[in-house]
């Protein structure tokens, strides 16, 4: 664009240099379809080790061949992997919470299907930065270690709410940072009106406000903060009554259009200030914080920073906290401790509300050697209550928590059943609001999949691995994005494995999948190819004459591997995994242009092979098209042959060998990506030379790489993008046209040595 010139002087105007860089795509990601015994179902999951397999999907199953695939494609230097899960009938383990009315308000649901989920254990608790509107939410996965439930991974999400326009809204947060869970609202009622409790307060300290006190900033229903004055200049406010009056005169008429502030209400509750907003609904709330100048929100104990309560209106729509809640204690001082001795009863419920050990625990008693004052406060209170469950023989009371969350006694049952409830009785429970009708007697932990309908938790559903799927399953749909085809949005595949998938059908269908994203397919030959005739009778079986095509390969024989779950005795194993690393390792080391074969390429982790071929059998199979995997002394076992299902010599493809092939694929996505900036310029010379430029550059790259024949880039590849390539009639239909040669790289497949004995020959 021009520079607009409009004084005497220098301008500068950036000019594009006409170049855009082509980057070359990946080579060597895998794709992975097939059964596994967890995970989320026809969803493709990105990982980059084994580890990252083992926490997504499990780890190895004997049921599951894709597991092994996995396992050793990582062992033989993969980098990068998509994993897909199918299974029949699979189902999430799921559990409902409810509210203290008895209402269902989530339903936490395994973030994929299998039994994994009913291992899952949820805690729930109010210890939050405001106790009366938020939860945490503790998710543990506990797996079986020598007979005992041991906790495998924890996640903590901490102050949610159950305001769907909060930020902290509990199904959203757990739907973006759980790995384990999924939360669904059940849209439970008992939504309140919310409100603010100031601390104590007396008609001194009231009569105290002066103008260096005197305003207040409130929040009704989460809207924006407003200051205002409590009284006029130069007149006080008397008594807490009169405090009252004046909120509930001045604070309507802040937003009379507003029915939080319309019918804003104020009242006292015993030496308590209590604003209630004019609304019903999740949203409810009545906030105040400091004013900007003159701030009386010190003095009169409102909001959480001032020693305040705030209650948001969803609060009563939480589910339960986990174990036994007290009542709230306000005020320690008041509480009676006349009765001496003072003691509590436990009891550990199972789930038919049996007694399953009990203790009693001491409180205060004057009489004992030495004597036990009674608590000074609810902290201490607390600890005594811990040090005397600590006594129990049973690990249900000696190992409960016993906590203080929000002014209350919470008290969690130990042990490895989370159904087991704590009831606590006695004089000391009531005085504590533990016991006596005050509080809620709940499950230690809601139980995902099997937990019994008790207390808050209700409506377990069993998760289940499901079965094993047919192969057809496998392939799935395109339409449902399924199976095979739940890969469509991954944007980067080079090379497609389907493990032990043997139906030619489905293979077929998979090849034409692999030719349309421009990736190789590895098939595995069905386990009962066992020995050199077999494997001639499978690759010249005419039912198998779909799977000859250039973006497919295949290797024989199996190969012995040791197995993890079988005390590592080894076992055969299908090798399109291993050969998928094999790919993945030699991309890294010398390119995609070098045949993934030779003594370079060792077959890590395969202690044998399960058949020993000899060279004149390898002589007759590889020139069918059949690659071979042979074992050498010194180097061991080895991949030994290079050749795409379109190999054969008959054949006379030009796609003979995997690594030419491979390239071509590399080229074609590599400028089929780096040439969109093509779409809608003006197709002419400018554009041509550009793309021109472009290409060539990418093309010498490779060249200066080692990926092409010859000894200069004239003899090694060409670009053509011009007159000669797009007519006037091309242009006229929107059509430019780019020729793009290469002279690949063949590998030296046959090696002779030409001796010859040289007979005595006379000097002269």
């Amino acid at each position: 664009m021009a520079v607009a010139v409009s004084y005497p002087g220098v301008y500068i105007q950036e000019i594009p240099s006409g170049t855009r860089a082509i980057a070359g795509v990946p080579t060597s990601i895998a794709g992975f379809v097939g059964y596994t015994a967890r995970g989320p179902v026809n969803a493709p999951v990105q990982l980059f080790s084994y580890a990252d397999f083992e926490r997504n999907f499990g780890g190895l199953h004997l049921d599951s061949p894709l597991s092994y695939a996995v396992s050793h494609f990582f062992l033989n230097g993969g980098a990068s992997a998509w994993v897909v899960r199918v299974a029949e009938g699979a189902v999430p383990a799921a559990i409902g919470m409810r509210t203290g009315a008895g209402d269902l308000t989530l339903t936490a649901t395994a973030a994929s299907e299998g039994a994994w989920g009913n291992a899952l254990v949820l805690n729930v608790d109010y210890d939050t930065a405001n106790p009366d509107e938020s939860f945490n939410l503790t998710v543990t996965e506990f797996i079986d270690r020598a007979g005992r439930m041991v906790p495998a991974r924890t996640e903590a999400h901490r102050n949610l709410s159950m305001d769907p326009n909060a930020a902290t809204y509990a199904p959203t947060v757990l739907e973006a940072d759980s790995r384990m869970i999924r939360l669904t609202d059940e849209g439970a009622g008992g939504a309140a009106a919310g409100m603010a409790r100031s601390g104590p307060l007396t008609d001194a300290e009231i009569a105290a406000l002066d103008d260096t006190a005197r305003r207040l900033a409130i929040s009704i229903d989460g809207g924006p903060f407003i200051e205002f004055d409590l009284f006029g200049e130069g007149g006080g406010l008397a008594t807490l009554a009169a405090l009252r009056t004046a909120l509930n005169t001045i604070v309507p008429t802040l937003e009379p259009a507003n029915p939080g502030f319309s019918g804003f209400s104020c009242a006292i509750d015993g030496d308590r200030l209590v604003a209630t907003s004019g609304s019903t609904s999740r949203q409810s709330s009545v906030r105040f914080r400091r004013a900007s100048i003159r701030s009386a929100a010190a003095r009169l104990r409102l909001g959480l920073a001032q020693g305040g309560r705030e209650i948001h209106g969803s609060a009563p729509t939480r589910p339960v906290q986990s174990g036994t809640a007290g009542a709230r204690i306000e005020d320690f001082d008041a509480l009676d401790f006349s009765t001496d001795p003072m003691t509590m009863s436990v009891q550990a419920l199972d789930t038919a509300g049996a007694a399953l050990a009990d203790i009693t625990v001491v409180l205060q008693d004057s009489g004992a050697t030495p004597p036990v004052p009674a608590p000074t406060t609810l902290a201490e209170a607390r600890a005594r209550i811990e040090t005397g469950l600590r006594t129990a023989t049973n690990e249900a009371l000696s190992r409960a928590s016993v906590q203080t969350i929000g002014g209350a006694i919470v008290a969690r049952a130990g042990g490895a059943d989370p159904s087991v409830r704590l009831d606590f009785g006695g004089a000391g429970a009531a005085t504590l609001g533990i016991g006596g009708g005050g509080e809620f007697v709940n499950v230690a932990g809601y139980r995902m999949g099997s937990g019994p309908d008790l207390a808050a938790q209700v409506g377990a559903v069993g998760g289940d691995d499901g079965s094993v799927p047919d192969e057809n399953a496998i392939l799935g749909s395109r339409a449902a994005k399924t199976g095979l085809f739940a890969l469509e949005d991954v944007r980067d595949l080079n090379i497609l494995n389907l493990p032990e998938v043997n139906d030619a059908g489905v293979l077929a269908n998979a090849i034409a999948y692999a030719e349309e994203r421009r990736a190789m397919i590895l098939i595995d030959m069905p386990g009962n190819v066992t020995d050199f005739e077999g494997a001639r009778a499978w690759i010249g079986d005419p039912a198998n004459a779909g799977l000859r095509h250039q973006n497919a390969a295949v290797y024989f024989p199996r190969v012995r591997m040791p197995d993890p779950l079988q005390g590592n005795r080894p076992r055969s194993f299908a090798n399109s995994g291993l050969m998928a690393g094999l790919y993945a390792r030699t991309d890294a080391a010398r390119g995609v242009w070098k045949a993934p074969a030779g003594i370079e390429a060792r077959l890590r982790g395969v202690t044998a092979l399960d058949y020993a071929l000899s060279d004149p059998e390898n002589g007759v199979l590889n020139p069918l098209g059949l690659n071979c995997l042979r074992s050498f002394p010194v180097f061991g076992q080895v991949s030994w042959g290079a050749r795409t299902m379109v190999g054969a010599d008959a054949l006379a493809s030009e796609w003979k060998y995997v690594p030419v092939r491979r390239i071509a694929l590399f080229i074609q996505e590599s400028l089929y990506r780096g040439t969109q900036f093509v779409v809608f310029e003006p197709n002419d010379e400018p554009l041509w030379a550009q793309i021109r430029l472009s290409v060539g550059s990418f093309m010498n790259q490779l060249f200066r790489q080692g990926a092409f024949q010859g000894a200069t880039p004239q003899e090694a590849y060409l670009v053509r993008c011009d007159r000669t390539t797009t007519t006037q009639a091309d242009i006229d239909l929107g059509i430019v046209n780019i020729v793009v040669g290469f002279a690949p790289l063949k590998p030296a497949e046959f090696v002779i040595i030409q001796i010859q004995q040289l007979a005595g020959q006379s000097q002269s």
